[in-house]
């Protein structure tokens, strides 16, 4: 009988784990967030969730009538930045391929707060960017390994972690260019 409860127990634990796992797994999974069409302009349009490109420094795209907008949100922490119209931002993939994009419009950064203790805010720079074919079909098959954001203070460089890299590449072939 003891035996019996130990296992039942034991299967309990485990089935909880898995549950636990599966659901951590789709709360970072790529997904489209918005597939519509607009009302006013009759503009088809699609939109991702979030992707990690490294710590503070998030991702999605956004497609609109077959053209590709990246968009990204840096963490500022308490510094305040700004990116010129133009500023570039370099994606370096694994075959040591550069691709550089230009920001499309002058950006600063938002104060953000969660509503909570002051610790949970700061600033954020968004910044968004207009992608090619040609670049899209190359981050579709070619994991990122580095990033720099060219801001009013220099510039930002990041490290993308083999994870991220991989969580990038399924956002990336979520947007399929038409």
């Amino acid at each position: 009988m003891f035996v019996r409860k130990l296992k039942i127990k034991s299967m309990k634990k485990l089935f909880f784990a898995l549950v636990l796992i599966v659901m951590h797994e789709h709360s970072f999974s790529q997904k489209i967030t918005v597939d519509k069409i607009d009302d006013f302009t009759g503009a088809h349009i699609v939109e991702t969730s979030y992707a990690k490109i490294s710590d503070g420094f998030n991702c999605t795209l956004r497609k609109i009538d077959g053209r590709c907008y990246f968009s990204t949100a840096y963490n500022c922490g308490d510094e305040i930045y700004s990116a010129k119209e133009g500023a570039e931002f370099m994606l370096k993939l694994n075959d040591g391929e550069i691709i550089i994009l230009n920001n499309l419009e002058y950006a600063v950064a938002d104060y953000w707060s969660s509503g909570a203790p002051a610790y949970l805010s700061h600033f954020v720079l968004k910044t968004e960017y207009l992608l090619s074919p040609s670049q899209v079909a190359q981050l579709q098959s070619t994991e990122i390994s580095v990033v720099r954001l060219y801001t009013s203070e220099g510039y930002i460089e990041r490290i993308v972690s083999e994870r991220n890299a991989k969580r990038l590449l399924k956002l990336f072939n979520l947007i399929k260019m038409l």
